[in-house]
């Protein structure tokens, strides 16, 4: 190498703002020489093995979780949407199936064999689908007493009603946009107080074991079928106390959530598309339930009553034993090893990264006594063979809000790339000395050997 540009590559050198190469070659004695290339050498090998672990941490994709207590004057109260849990309770229906001529073999009481096959009738008629809502109750009839504060709830115009594909027929409360319920207080004695009778017409008492009420809590613009149901049962007051917590999270890697799914336009999937063409909000567990029913429909030709339905009137539930020797068969075994959802079902419905759900805690007393009983009979004219055992077709429901607080979850990515670079810069600062700009300094090196050998 020519004796000049040699003197040039070492003049850089020893301006550099790294500390080791300068002691190596100003070093005259070999072991202060031997010294500044070991301790050189040690401190590159930890600053190379340092920034790997930074750069194999950052694409990793670890996050950190926020929680925040946030504390609002006054929320809007949740959609409720009740039903009876029977779908026969009125004398159309008394009616409909005393004049109704069939012998059904049951092999078991809990079969219900009866019950399932006058669905199958009623499902199967067009003329009686458009009248299905006559066979359950009336709001008048379901709704006995509604009240919140000063609000007299039991008024039609805070009611919806909602047809169930199991239950039959529903109500909602607080559902409707233009007439939001806000509260501002909490805890039990500021709650909204429902009083339902639940009670069959006579005839109906051996269709199905069950008596009581079915109650899916959920915000406005979710659908019931996508929230968890609980029953509640005659005679006894349930006090519903609910919280709500908001969550947001990464869309991946960071998480398995797959991103904005608000988006109508977001994911080209058909069961996406369907649910947020229905003006609800999208989530995935709705999504999965559909994507089971829709292969039960290819499969069986029927529809099951157990998972939501958005499909086309002219298809039918399952109802008959071949339909569910199909179901059986085709699905059970599914079910069990959950090959459906990974392998058919997830592809096809994106998981969401924001959500809120209400936590609900339950507490009971026991509702109506003999004292009651007899005021209430005689409140409503039953004497005689009209008397009824008010303690076997009333619930009282108490719901409110625990706190005007709610809990709200975000996650951050545990290392930005701000946070990367920092990392990166305080490794090479801490064992090296150099910074960014001594990177400069190798760029200058270069561009002088350049004109050395261009001049």
């Amino acid at each position: 190498m020519p004796k000049k540009l040699s003197s040039i590559i070492e003049e850089s050198l020893l301006s550099s703002t790294s500390h080791g190469i300068p002691n190596i070659i100003r070093s005259e004695r070999y072991t202060l020489r031997f010294m500044w290339i070991f301790f050189t050498v040690i401190s590159t090998g930890l600053c190379s093995y340092m920034i790997v672990q930074s750069i194999m941490n950052y694409f990793s994709y670890e996050t950190t979780s926020k929680i925040q207590i946030k504390t609002e004057t006054s929320s809007i109260f949740p959609a409720i949407t009740i039903c009876n849990i029977n779908f026969f309770t009125s004398t159309y229906s008394a009616e409909f199936i005393k004049n109704l001529s069939f012998d059904i073999p049951s092999y078991s009481y809990f079969d219900y064999d009866k019950y399932y096959t006058i669905r199958h009738i009623i499902s199967t008629s067009d003329n009686l689908m458009s009248n299905s809502y006559k066979f359950g109750d009336s709001l008048e009839k379901l709704i006995l007493n509604c009240h919140l504060l000063t609000i007299d709830c039991k008024n039609k115009e805070y009611w919806n009603y909602y047809y169930h594909q199991f239950y039959g027929n529903c109500y909602q409360i607080n559902t409707k946009k233009e007439n939001l319920i806000r509260v501002s207080q909490t805890g039990w004695y500021n709650a909204l107080n429902i009083v339902l009778n639940i009670s069959l017409a006579d005839g109906l008492e051996g269709l199905l074991s069950s008596f009581g009420a079915v109650v899916m809590i959920h915000n406005q613009t979710t659908s019931p079928l996508s929230t968890d149901a609980f029953s509640v049962s005659p005679g006894i007051e349930t006090s519903i106390a609910i919280s709500r917590q908001f969550r947001s999270s990464l869309p991946k890697p960071y998480s398995n959530c797959d991103g904005d799914t608000s988006n109508p336009n977001a994911f080209n999937s058909k069961l996406f598309k369907l649910i947020t063409s229905r003006n609800i909000s999208y989530n995935q567990k709705l999504c999965i339930d559909l994507c089971f029913q829709d292969l039960i429909i290819q499969e069986c030709q029927c529809y099951y009553v157990s998972f939501p339905f958005f499909g086309d009137k002219s298809i039918n539930p399952c109802y008959n034993n071949t339909q569910y020797e199909c179901f059986n068969s085709k699905f059970g075994n599914n079910f069990r090893d959950s090959s459906i959802v990974n392998e058919i079902c997830q592809p096809q419905c994106p998981l969401e990264c924001q959500n809120m759900n209400y936590k609900i805690f339950y507490s009971f007393n026991d509702f109506i006594n003999e004292k009651n009983n007899d005021d209430l009979n005689n409140f409503f004219n039953f004497t005689g063979t009209n008397r009824r055992h008010m303690k076997k077709d009333l619930i009282s429901l108490y719901f409110y809000y625990e706190s005007l607080s709610y809990e709200e979850i975000t996650e951050k990515e545990s290392i930005d790339l701000v946070g990367l670079l920092s990392n990166l810069g305080g490794i090479a600062g801490l064992f090296l000395g150099i910074s960014f700009l001594s990177l400069v300094e190798i760029i200058e090196i270069a561009f002088q050997i350049l004109h050395f050998y261009v001049t």
